[in-house]
């Protein structure tokens, strides 16, 4: 789970990182009582989504009087940025800033350790810092207290090493980030900006995260926003299980009208694309692996196909190694059987008892008068998106 700025921030004060002085405002509250019950005169007032870059994107303005901030937060809230939703502004002071820096912990998933990033440039986008300027040290998690890299300067090492190690560790973070680094004129270090990464797979371990307790943190989408009613439905599916077996649980509702059910991770991602190059628009993006059965992929195709104005179905896959295409294809007949949808679907399948599962379409098609095209292996799945859109005319 991404968190926003603000519930980073929070993460970063129960270890003792500073943070600037700020408040956080949502649609509704009264910007201008709430800028003025911050003390402050001179505020930099921040636009909470998930993405970066708000600064490229006139995510964050500076204000110093309570019309500006009325003005600004009406508009920080009217926007989308890189498409996500605006949950809350965060409305801070303005930092008097004499260095940036750059500092985090995250997940090296080739030497399968955490990895500290240090870089004495911070403000901009690290990728566009040169290595040289990078300094990495690998972090051993049974150490408590990692060794601190040094600064450019003699003498003075990195600030909140320690504390950020501890809140990696103790929040079961995949990344902890700080960029950047503030040292003010006066001396102090803040931390001006904060991104955490949850690890989902520990939240066990933390009963306050949940949305029913007063710390717990809001559901959201991977979009950076609300998460919809059928995004909630599909999450539904692979939990509470005895035996687990399979996943159908992932799902992201989109502005497009185009249903589509893949499998396999990969190639989602490349159809997503060839679907956009026929000239067709994605509802949603949804994928089922690992062998689900019959009952999940019933449920999964049932919500994707119920959400309205769709104009046509995409089912596609690679060729499977282990799952069974006639129990997935089952599950998809089952809720074909009982939508009847009037839009062109086309299928491109193949593995396991991909014959029958053939075979279940056809019947579907014909007990209720469906409008399907099915391919198998020899078939690209790009060029079957051709075809859907063709249909779709």
């Amino acid at each position: 789970m991404n968190l926003y700025e603000f519930e980073a921030k929070q993460l970063f004060e129960k270890y003792n990182l500073k943070i600037p002085t700020g408040v956080n405002v949502r649609r509704g509250d009264d910007f201008e009582k709430a800028y003025q019950n911050l003390g402050v005169l001179n505020v930099v007032l921040k636009a909470q989504v998930l993405s970066g870059k708000r600064g490229k994107n006139s995510a964050i303005r500076f204000c110093s009087s309570p019309g500006e901030v009325k003005q600004a937060c009406k508009e920080l809230f009217a926007m989308e940025i890189k498409n996500q939703y605006v949950a809350a502004v965060r409305i801070e002071e303005k930092l008097d800033i004499d260095e940036e820096h750059y500092l985090s912990i995250t997940y090296d998933t080739c030497a399968r350790q955490p990895v500290l990033v240090y870089s004495h440039e911070g403000g901009i986008d690290i990728e566009n810092v040169k290595e040289e300027k990078i300094k990495k040290q690998l972090l051993d998690i049974r150490i408590s207290t990692p060794p601190n890299p040094p600064l450019e300067r003699g003498g003075e090492v990195v600030p909140y090493v320690k504390e950020l190690w501890d809140c990696f560790l103790g929040e079961d973070c995949r990344l902890v980030e700080i960029n950047p680094l503030v040292k003010t004129s006066n001396g102090e270090w803040i931390a001006a900006d904060a991104k955490i990464a949850l690890d989902e797979d520990a939240f066990y371990r933390h009963k306050d995260r949940s949305p029913s307790t007063s710390s717990g943190f809001a559901p959201r989408s991977e979009m950076g926003r609300p998460p919809t009613e059928r995004e909630i439905a599909v999450k539904k599916i692979d939990e509470g299980e005895k035996y687990y077996q399979g996943t159908a649980g992932k799902y992201i509702e989109m502005d497009g009208e185009i249903a589509v059910l893949f499998s396999g991770g990969g190639a989602s991602i490349a159809n997503m694309d060839a679907l956009m190059q026929a000239g067709l628009k994605p509802a949603n993006y949804t994928e089922y692996s690992g062998n689900p059965p019959r009952k999940k992929v019933y449920e999964l195709a049932k919500i994707v196909l119920s959400k309205p104005g769709l104009k046509g179905l995409w089912i596609a896959g690679g060729v499977a190694n282990f799952t069974d295409v006639a129990a997935t294809f089952g599950g998809i007949v089952d809720a074909l059987d009982e939508l009847k949808p009037n839009y062109p679907i086309v299928i491109r399948r193949a593995g396991p008892n991909e014959e029958e599962g053939i075979r279940l379409m056809q019947d579907c098609a014909k007990r209720n008068n469906l409008k399907i095209k099915i391919f198998g292996k020899e078939t690209p799945m790009s060029d079957t998106a051709k075809v859907l859109a063709g249909m779709v005319g």
